[in-house]
């Protein structure tokens, strides 16, 4: 199996529709059915997620500054190509976005420290792409979430 490719060469396919978070928080926003199957797999896989915030319809993974640009190309280096047209947003943060209300006023799915988790250096971030990619292409299927 190949590297993923470096986040340097790595760039946003499209330009995707700003979601508050915290400042200087990129997002990876998917379907709340799906998102919440993917949770689950994680959690029975010992993975981290970072914060998790429900918009909605729509859980926001929070990320470390950075993270969200390369996650088109991340997704089609693990074998989920644009073609499949996944429900899947990767929001980079810009300067003056709202931030997202304390964590005692809004509906949080995983409530993290104040800095996101997952980084372009972190295998969790591969599994949290790899786990939200399956279980939207699984929703659209009507198969039902991974129990592994």
């Amino acid at each position: 199996m190949t590297s993923p490719p470096p986040a340097a060469a790595c760039t946003s396919k499209a330009p995707r529709t700003a979601v508050p978070g915290r400042a200087g928080t990129d997002l990876v926003i998917a379907p709340l059915r799906p998102a919440l199957a993917a949770l689950g797999r994680l959690d029975r896989l010992g993975r981290t997620t970072g914060p998790v915030l429900r918009r909605g319809g729509r859980a926001a993974f929070l990320l470390a500054p950075g993270a969200a640009e390369p996650v088109p190309d991340l997704l089609g280096w693990l074998g989920w190509g644009p073609e499949l047209r996944l429900p899947i947003d990767a929001v980079t943060a810009h300067p003056g976005e709202p931030r997202v209300p304390e964590p005692r006023t809004a509906d949080w799915l995983r409530v993290g420290s104040e800095r996101p988790a997952l980084d372009l250096r972190s295998p969790d971030l591969l599994c949290l792409l790899d786990a939200l990619a399956d279980a939207c292409a699984r929703e659209r299927l009507g198969l039902p979430p991974a129990r592994w």
